[in-house]
């Protein structure tokens, strides 16, 4: 093998250097399903978050928040959410990367979607649209907000001290704000 069939290898780079342009550009060019998913994931934590530590100061005023961020994203969410499963379970490249919190972090997921619908149940929309779900969530209804919180909590909290899903966001968070501090 001649020295001119040799492929250059670019150097490695750490921490790589990365935009929130470039993670877009990337996530939407290898899988719209993964931009949704993680994009729609970032708003409902930021919107839900907002909901919950700005509720008692500016209440009623965080309703456009509540009803179209958090709640029409929430919905649309909650249409992808099982797309993404099914994409990871079948996928042995994706499958082979996931960890045990990973899946602790699906399971946590599952019951912020069931409780949100739980309380989005109440909604005029639902009840003339769908009675029986209405129906089926009635006994939920009342506790569906409390359960929805505290897991938002746990989830936070179990994602962090352990390496899931918001330690994750907060590395590609920081690796993409470190490019602008080199430039």
């Amino acid at each position: 093998m001649t020295l001119s069939k040799i492929k250059e290898v670019k150097e490695f780079e750490y921490p790589p250097k990365v935009t929130l342009t470039g993670v877009l550009k990337g996530l939407w060019q290898t899988s719209k399903l993964d931009l949704l998913f993680h994009s729609l994931m970032a708003i409902l934590l930021i919107t839900g978050l907002a909901i919950d530590l700005l509720g008692g100061f500016l209440g009623g005023a965080l309703a456009p928040i509540r009803q179209i961020l958090h709640g029409y994203l929430g919905a649309v969410f909650t249409i992808i959410y099982p797309f993404y499963l099914i994409k990871i379970l079948v996928t042995r490249k994706t499958r082979m990367l996931m960890t045990g919190i990973n899946y602790l972090d699906f399971l946590l997921y599952t019951v912020l979607i069931v409780t949100g619908v739980a309380v989005a149940s109440a909604n005029q929309i639902w009840v003339d649209t769908l009675p029986w779900l209405t129906d089926a969530l009635s006994g939920l209804r009342q506790y569906a907000p409390a359960i929805h919180t505290v897991t938002t909590y746990v989830w936070l909290l179990v994602s962090t001290l352990l390496p899931g899903g918001f330690l994750h966001g907060i590395a590609t968070a920081y690796l993409i704000s470190i490019k602008g501090e080199r430039d």
